[in-house]
């Protein structure tokens, strides 16, 4: 029983909660969100059952001006729900309902917010118990990245791309270096999505900081970044983490409310 999971304070907010769902799976709607009268009529029932107001002549579902919009089908929303409250993992809720991790993350995402704008105490317990099975799983692909990049960024001699030499040469901080037998410098970061990102010594750092939770306003002051360079960095990051098979770890930073 997921009663027996939860703090009964909190059981009157879990109560409306699945409520909510069970109105928003059913389809059921009682006002325009738009203008909160009563008088509408339904113009579709398949697939989604779509509204219009009377008073203002808006179309309108049962999920509009919620952050279930446009999240079909609606009853994924409890099952992820309650199997997260159970502990089961993104990649297991996905495997179960033979969708992608990141169909599970987005609906879970919009029940976190759906959660603090109407149950502020649920939507509190809620991320706690999230987060505490969602970190060791990322803490653990993250010493895969963490050995990566610190390879990639101790790497002294690679081979020159251009005439296969190990005879190379590191060329300031970064990942340049220089052919001595044909002369020709090079990047190992060449045809990867970190090309051309800056500041080599902070992505370790940076990293770190995403595991953790922190959102872009937080690392931009932490690492002194611009807000539009920490958006840059985490989309360069999800696609490398992608690449090196750290899928739970990429999803999380590429999802995780900014």
């Amino acid at each position: 029983m997921i009663y027996e999971l939860v703090p009964t304070e909190l059981y009157d907010e879990l109560t409306a909660f699945y409520h909510d769902l069970e109105k928003i799976t059913s389809q059921h709607t009682e006002f325009c969100p738009f203008c909160k009268k009563t008088k509408f009529y339904i113009i579709r029932s398949k697939p989604t059952k779509t509204y219009r107001c009377k008073n203002c002549h808006k179309y309108f579902t049962v999920s509009t001006n919620t952050p279930f919009n446009r999240l079909m089908p609606y009853n994924w929303l409890e099952i992820i729900f309650t199997n997260r409250i159970n502990k089961m993992s993104y990649h297991e809720i996905a495997k179960k309902l033979e969708i992608s991790h990141e169909k599970v993350i987005r609906r879970d995402r919009a029940i976190i917010h759906y959660l603090q704008i109407h149950y502020p105490s649920l939507h509190k317990w809620y991320t706690h118990q999230k987060q505490a099975t969602l970190i060791p799983t990322l803490a653990q692909q993250y010493k895969i990245i963490k050995a990566k990049v610190t390879d990639l960024l101790n790497e002294q001699s690679p081979t020159c791309i251009h005439c296969g030499s190990n005879e190379t040469t590191k060329v300031g901080s970064r990942t340049c270096y220089r052919c001595k037998r044909c002369r020709h410098s090079f990047n190992t970061l060449s045809n990867t999505h970190l090309n051309r990102i800056p500041k080599p010594e902070l992505w370790l750092q940076f990293i770190d900081l995403l595991v953790s939770g922190a959102n872009n306003l937080q690392i931009g002051k932490t690492l002194n970044l611009h807000n539009d360079t920490v958006r840059k960095w985490r989309s360069a990051w999800y696609y490398m983490m992608k690449d090196w098979h750290c899928d739970a770890l990429a999803i999380w930073c590429k999802n995780k409310n900014q």
